[in-house]
């Protein structure tokens, strides 16, 4: 997990404020059940997400190329938090972003352990 780089939806729509924050919009989905809840409960076509500066600046180190244990450590450095507390809370808001479908996640398989199945990989025959 450490070694993931998180990576922005591409398909998310979002731009930077004249104050350095970050809002994401929201396009409502057009399905039959939001058609139907719509008729009843005002859902509005398009919605504003605005990060806060903590939620800005995780959101710029998003890009593919920096990996979730680069990213405690900057986060912890930059607010004076030991590492645990800036690795619970980042996996925590990276969590978030990713149920809400914002950020995806690179994994190279490099650096993943090679999966195997019962007895661990091929048997090697003994010579007699």
């Amino acid at each position: 997990m450490l070694s993931s780089r998180p990576t922005r939806n591409e398909a998310v729509r979002w731009e930077k404020s004249d104050a350095g924050e970050v809002q994401i919009t929201v396009t409502r989905q057009e399905n039959w059940r939001v058609k139907l809840l719509s008729r009843v409960f005002y859902i509005p076509r398009q919605r504003r997400i605005t990060l806060d500066e903590l939620g800005t600046q995780v959101w710029d180190m998003c890009d593919g190329q920096t990996n979730v244990g680069q990213m405690i450590e900057a986060l912890a450095a930059a607010h004076q938090l030991n590492r645990k507390e800036a690795e619970v809370s980042l996996l925590a808001y990276l969590k978030t972003l990713a149920q809400k479908r914002f950020i995806g996640f690179v994994v190279d398989v490099r650096d993943q352990p090679r999966l195997r199945g019962p007895g661990g990989g091929r048997r090697r025959r003994r010579k007699s």
